[in-house]
């Protein structure tokens, strides 16, 4: 069994239950061993590094300490947000290998400046696990149209181990493909929903994710895909207030690409957290019912 040391990041200990569960559910059916780090703590999230660097490089360095303690390989995580955090301090301790010792002081442990760190959607995309997910595949989602949606996040800054090409990633839509559904061609992939603005400029994100959510509908989506727990609050719990507002005349499913997969694995919706989304997700009417039948 392939393990790992998992870092779930507040979110998906909060309002993104939905994702972790998928996470771990798509683990369990793939043979991963998800290792929860101990004492993890926030990441900092998008506002911390921009007030005050030396506390965000602070957190990062005590969730880098705590992954390598459990010493189960790489570090993976599901949140963009967390994902650019870890990687921040990752590339700060081996820029700059003389602060290293520093740096594990202060936090209390030993930090493997080269543990690898994987967004889950890298994980998935990796040939061999890519091939075992094809050989599991039971409900494919034949040929449901979904828009892939990254973010202004996901991608970047650019780098080692970037999570794909900054300004044209493949790898959400090639995820869609192996699940048996149809990535939808669109032009807002990479925009920004409104991130953490939800809560001071609430007007803001309705106005930016309402854009999205306008186009991807425009475009023949039947459902969008995310790999951030905070772009889906904004699609998917804020969907009602934006649809009342722009008049939309349209409901958008939004899935986290753990629940795309977990659906094509044949997965109980309800495992994948479904159930927990603002917006329904309609299994039988998504996916056609011979498919269906077999959840």
């Amino acid at each position: 069994m392939t393990s790992f040391s998992y870092y779930p990041g507040c979110s998906l200990h909060a309002t993104a239950r939905e994702y972790d569960e998928s996470i771990r559910a798509v683990a369990g059916v793939l043979g991963f061993e998800l290792r929860e780090i101990e004492d993890w703590c926030c990441c900092g999230a998008t506002p911390a590094h921009a007030i005050d660097p030396d506390a965000a490089h602070l957190l990062g360095d005590w969730n880098l300490a705590r992954a390598t303690a459990t010493g189960a390989g790489p570090l993976l995580t599901g949140c963009a947000s967390c994902y650019s955090r870890l990687r921040a301090a990752g590339a700060e301790l081996r820029a700059h290998p003389a602060s290293a010792p520093a740096a594990a002081a202060r936090v209390g442990g030993t930090i493997d400046p080269d543990l690898e760190i994987l967004h889950v959607a890298q994980l998935l995309a990796r040939p061999e696990v890519r091939e075992a997910v094809a050989a599991k595949v039971t409900r494919p989602l034949n040929g449901l149209k979904i828009a892939c949606y990254y973010g202004c996040l996901l991608t970047r800054p650019r780098g080692e181990n970037a999570f794909d090409d900054a300004e044209a990633p493949t790898l959400l839509e090639d995820l869609v493909r192996l699940a048996g559904g149809e990535p939808v061609d669109w032009p807002l992939r990479l925009d920004c929903c409104g991130a953490s603005l939800a809560l001071p400029e609430p007007a803001i994100v309705r106005d930016l994710s309402g854009k999205l959510l306008a186009m991807a509908h425009a475009r023949g989506a039947q459902a969008m895909m995310v790999a951030c727990p905070l772009c889906h609050a904004n699609l998917d719990m804020t969907q009602p207030a934006i649809a009342k507002q722009k008049k939309f005349d349209f409901e958008m499913p939004v899935l986290y690409v753990t629940q795309v997969i977990g659906l094509a694995l044949g997965i109980e919706p309800r495992a994948l957290g479904l159930h927990r989304h603002i917006v329904p997700v309609r299994v039988d009417a998504l996916i056609p019912a011979r498919e269906a039948n077999h959840v």
